[in-house]
């Protein structure tokens, strides 16, 4: 199997009308080396990591913070990954993914990796001025599109790449730019 990075959705864990937006990067080869401390999971053989903002009360506010490998996320990758975990009694949270390819000739572990310094950028500046979290403007969709910009995908790959079945808001809106530098 090739390391790909993803756009990925899945449904919300509350409500299968909307999605959650995260980037998903799947380990094989060539290796991907850069990922920091952020921990690879596993499941059917397969490593994998993701990364995402979500809707946190902080401070009285609602913010759009970083995880990384949150719960919902890493079971709709399983679920692909190993069907057998699935239940016609139980919600799932159909996954939906489609490859954003390493711009400007970059390999596959330095984009995962302009991805993850991107990402702690955004964590810090928006621990000193924060994002106030939106349904419809400034949520993980959002997120996901300013990250991608901001390693240099062009914007035609980012429109493509964040079109996902059901309703999506902000996947082609930008957090300004200056949060990822």
């Amino acid at each position: 199997m090739t390391s790909k990075v993803y756009w990925a959705a899945r449904d919300l864990a509350t409500s299968p009308l909307g999605n959650h937006h995260f980037i998903l990067v799947v380990q094989g080869t060539p290796t991907i080396t850069s990922t920091m401390s952020v921990k690879w999971q596993n499941c059917a053989g397969t490593e994998f990591i993701t990364i995402a903002t979500f809707a946190k009360k902080l401070g009285g506010k609602t913010r759009l913070i970083l995880g990384y490998n949150e719960t919902s996320d890493v079971h709709s990758v399983k679920e692909v990954l190993n069907p057998s975990i699935t239940s016609f009694f139980r919600p799932d949270f159909d996954l939906a993914r489609h490859e954003v390819k390493p711009p400007n000739g970059n390999t596959v572990s330095g984009f995962v990796r302009n991805i993850i310094m991107k990402a702690e950028t955004y964590k810090k500046n928006e621990a000193i001025k924060n994002v106030p979290y939106s349904l419809i403007d400034e949520n993980c969709a959002c997120w996901v599109n300013s990250l991608f910009k901001a390693c240099g995908v062009p914007k035609k790959a980012r429109i493509a790449a964040g079109e996902f079945p059901g309703f999506d808001w902000g996947e082609e809106d930008e957090i300004d730019a200056s949060y990822f530098t």
